[in-house]
């Protein structure tokens, strides 16, 4: 399954916060049974904040990692502009709509599902998918 996962569920794990162990569940099975995908913004953003938290060394090691198994949405001037137009208060939120729209994605993965209520693409948490959609044994 194709997800587009929000920079919250990210931050869980690489700044250890409490949804860390779903969200690192999660994250492990991307790359193998589901493709995990990111807005472009995002990656900015969270190596920034790992930066500033730990180390500039941390952040380029976990965006390093982290872009071994997540592709990133193709996305332009004209997602952007999508994204000014979903009926979503928070324009970020909405840039990852438009990032996973972009992209294919058939779920948005988030530790903040209320404000994705209006989304076209479904949101969840990372434990509700997992409870959703449990790890598959492979061949």
């Amino acid at each position: 399954m194709r997800l587009l996962l929000d920079i919250n569920v990210l931050l869980d794990v690489a700044l250890q916060r409490p949804g860390a162990p779903a969200s690192a569940r999660l994250l492990s099975l991307c790359g193998r049974q589901h493709e995990g995908w990111l807005a472009w913004h995002s990656v900015a953003t969270l190596a920034y904040l790992i930066e500033r938290q730990q180390s500039a060394v941390s952040g380029r090691d976990f965006i390093r990692g982290m872009l071994g198994w997540a592709d990133v949405a193709q996305t332009g001037r004209a997602d952007a502009l999508a994204a000014l137009d979903l009926p979503m208060s928070d324009f970020e939120d909405a840039l990852q709509v438009a990032a996973a729209m972009a992209c294919g994605a058939q779920f948005v993965i988030t530790r903040n599902e209320r404000d994705f209520k209006n989304s076209p693409v479904p949101a969840l948490n990372p434990e509700a998918f997992l409870r959703q959609y449990p790890l598959t044994p492979g061949p």
